[in-house]
């Protein structure tokens, strides 16, 4: 999952940084004053783009009045543990809205979950409708385990940031039919203390490593999102 080998590679870094004393981790508390770690710089980047098969749109039900239902974004998002929408005062079908999504990590005798906003937007224009997904600051949130490792956890932030962006889009096909299209691109940028990476190691090889794992994440789980999302509508489309 996209999301858990973000949480993965960042907690790796995160408990890397943590003193120990005789095998085990100082907790924030106990550890000696010391310099600020010098750190590098690195970046994973995937993008994607993903189509679903052809399909008619109705006239009695819209397909950009689909875009804006909650139901299809939560399938757009349904790659996460759970989702909420964050602005439930806002007007069924807004043009923009917040939503967050958690997503678990499961570690021995604890359970570590990232919670994040997406920011979206919908142009729920008739036959040619859009919307646009994008992250917004994560936070890691902790249950169970020593608290040692609850408070590392929790700091992940400090040396990783994603940005992530999602456009979803209609296409026409030779045959009149209609395809959803989405296009995602996704970046992560981890702050390595050079003792993990010193500058005589090359960046490239992490770099072009990472990125490629995030690339067949992305490749593996979009088309089977927006086959859903299909379904979807065409469910929502001939309902009652």
């Amino acid at each position: 999952h996209m999301l858990q080998f973000l949480l993965h590679s960042s907690t790796a870094f995160t408990l890397a940084r943590a003193p120990v004393l005789n095998g085990h981790p100082l907790a924030p508390a106990t550890r000696a004053r010391h310099h600020a770690v010098v750190a590098r710089e690195i970046a994973f980047v995937a993008q994607s783009e993903a189509r679903c098969e052809p399909f008619a749109a109705t006239r009695a039900r819209p397909l950009g009045d689909w875009f804006a239902q909650e139901d299809a974004l939560r399938i757009l998002m349904s790659q996460a543990e759970s989702c909420r929408r964050l602005d439930e005062d806002a007007p069924p079908g807004s043009e923009t809205q917040r939503w967050e999504v958690v997503t678990p990590i499961e570690f021995p005798g604890m359970v570590a979950r990232s919670v994040t906003p997406m920011d979206i937007r919908v142009d729920a224009a008739a036959d040619r409708p859009t919307l646009s997904i994008s992250s917004g600051a994560s936070e890691t949130q902790c249950s169970g385990g020593p608290g040692w490792a609850q408070a590392l956890l929790s700091r992940i932030g400090e040396i990783a940031t994603t940005v992530s962006s999602n456009t979803v889009d209609v296409q026409e096909d030779e045959g009149g039919g209609l395809t959803v299209v989405s296009r995602v691109k996704l970046t992560v940028k981890l702050s390595i203390p050079t003792l993990l990476l010193p500058p005589f190691v090359p960046a490239g090889p992490f770099e072009r490593s990472g990125s490629e794992s995030l690339q067949k994440l992305l490749d593996r789980d979009m088309g089977t999102v927006l086959g859903r999302f299909r379904e979807g509508y065409l469910t929502w489309a001939t309902g009652d």
